[in-house]
C-alpha cells in the first residue's frame, strides 16, 4: 500500500510468523576450492518474503531513490516471560524488549536482502540495498494478553523528498 503525506510516500507490508535473521556465510570444500553459500532457512525466508514484497508492491518499477526503512521483529513471547498469576497482579502484559538472539541487525539483513531480490518474474521492491538512509528497528516480544498480538515482521519503506531532505 503507499501513501502519499507531505511529500514522503510511504509503503507497508506484513510478513506473518517469527522473524527470521540472516544466517551466517557457510563454507564447504568443492574439489581443491572452496564455495560459500547462505544456509537453508536463510534462502527460504528471503525467497518467499521477495515474492510477498512484489506482490503487495504491485506493477511499479523497482525502486531506485534514497529511501528510509523501518522494521519491527516481533517474536513470541517465551514461556518464562508469560504472567502465571491467577488474580489481578503488577506483570507488564505489553510487549517486552527482546535481548537475545537473533541480533537485530541480523533481522535487518534478511529483511534488505528479501527487497532487492529479483523474483522469478524478474521484478523486485528495491534497486539495490544500498539505496537506504535512514533505517529504524526494533526487536520485541508479543503482548501477553493479546491475542491480536502474533509473532510477525513489519516493513515500511518510505521515500520522497521529505525522506531527501532529511539527508
Amino acid at each position: 500500500m503507499a501513501t502519499e503525506i507531505e511529500g514522503l510516500e510511504c509503503w507497508t507490508c506484513t510478513i506473518y510468523g517469527d522473524p527470521v535473521a540472516k544466517g551466517r556465510p557457510r563454507f564447504a570444500r568443492k574439489g581443491r576450492g572452496v564455495i560459500s553459500y547462505t544456509p537453508a532457512k536463510t534462502q527460504v525466508f528471503e525467497a518467499e518474503a521477495a515474492a510477498l514484497f512484489v506482490e503487495s508492491w504491485g506493477d511499479r518499477p523497482p525502486l531506485s531513490r534514497p529511501c528510509d526503512l523501518t522494521v519491527v521483529s516481533i517474536f513470541k513471547r517465551p514461556e518464562r516471560l508469560r504472567c502465571k498469576h491467577k488474580r489481578p497482579c503488577k506483570c507488564n502484559p505489553r510487549r517486552l524488549a527482546h535481548v537475545s538472539r537473533p541480533d537485530l541487525d541480523n533481522c535487518v539483513k534478511a529483511v534488505c536482502d528479501a527487497l532487492q531480490r529479483f523474483t522469478p518474474d524478474g521484478r523486485a521492491v528495491l534497486a539495490d540495498d544500498s539505496l537506504i538512509c535512514s533505517l529504524h528497528a526494533v526487536k520485541v516480544y508479543c503482548a501477553d494478553t493479546s491475542e491480536d498480538d502474533k509473532p510477525r515482521t513489519e516493513i515500511r519503506l518510505c521515500w520522497g523528498p521529505a525522506v531527501e531532505a532529511m539527508r
